[in-house]
């Protein structure tokens, strides 16, 4: 217990230096971000990580800095997110870049009724980081899923099922879940679920709690890990600015001993010109 609580003030400390000073181009942070899927238009951000670990090779911590681009459309959403670390194992410091990832989702009009929303998505991850610095997969990693959303008065759960599978055999991957902190730990093939329930307390600030949980599958997993993380945090939405802030902690599997992430972003709502017209139309109709 008294680890969680130094590991998680120590997270929240990192992401405090993250904030209060300028953030090095090198300085990045981990996937996929969740905001761009709730709302339509382009949104523009950076996500903030700051983490400690321990493990059979290594102990020590890491931050991050993302630039997140993401477009939401009413038939379709795509994200892209490019981190970088600050990593350090054992005393020693390291700065890079991590593994670029992008992301597709499309609702199935079938699936949805009054309150429900669903469909599939693709996600990839593609390795510009450094494997042999610990700061990427080495490999490029495919994870198409099944999502979906409710929304009922204050509550709004999203959940997802997906399955993720490395494009690497198992004796020439980069994978392993000791000494790979960022990475660590994710199967050369699993399946994984997330689960999260948003509450609006005010018309401007939701409270969140979920939990995510990863199993390996398949011969390939010789060593394969099966971890279970849960969070919680706050959503602030203030016209287009969108800020969260949320502290994670495994439950089992131990990829990390406490986590943290903030996100900032701005959403530019997108019209078209007989979009805009109609509204003005509309307007001055009442």
């Amino acid at each position: 217990m008294r680890r969680a609580v130094i590991a998680g003030l120590r997270v929240l400390a990192g992401l405090l230096v993250l904030v209060a000073r300028p953030a090095a181009a090198s300085q990045q942070c981990h996937p996929l971000a969740g905001s761009v899927w709730r709302n339509p238009g382009l949104l523009a951000g950076v996500r903030l990580d700051a983490a400690g670990y321990r493990n059979t090779s290594y102990e020590g911590d890491y931050q991050g800095v993302a630039p997140t681009l993401g477009f939401n459309h009413a038939k379709f959403a795509l994200m892209a997110l490019l981190p970088g670390y600050r990593l350090t194992r054992n005393g020693r410091v390291g700065y890079g870049l991590g593994d670029l990832a992008l992301a597709l989702r499309a609702p199935v009009p079938a699936f949805a009724t009054q309150t429900v929303t669903a469909g599939f998505g693709v996600a990839v991850t593609l390795p510009t980081g450094k494997a042999g610095d610990d700061l990427g997969m080495g490999h490029v990693m495919l994870m198409p899923e099944f999502w979906f959303a409710h929304e009922q008065g204050r509550v709004h759960v999203v959940g997802t099922v997906g399955f993720a599978r490395a494009l690497a055999t198992a004796g020439g991957s980069h994978h392993n879940h000791g000494p790979r902190p960022i990475v660590n730990p994710m199967n050369l093939a699993e399946i994984d679920a997330s689960l999260n329930a948003f509450v609006r307390v005010h018309d401007k600030l939701w409270l969140k709690a979920g939990m995510f949980g990863a199993l390996p599958v398949g011969a390939v997993n010789t060593n394969g890990v099966t971890r279970v993380i849960a969070g919680s945090g706050v959503v602030v939405a203030v016209r287009g600015l969108e800020l969260s802030a949320e502290l994670q902690a495994p439950l089992t599997g131990s990829p990390f001993l406490a986590r943290g992430v903030l996100q900032v972003a701005y959403r530019f709502e997108i019209r078209g010109k007989r979009s805009r017209h109609s509204h003005q139309h509309g307007s001055s109709a009442q």
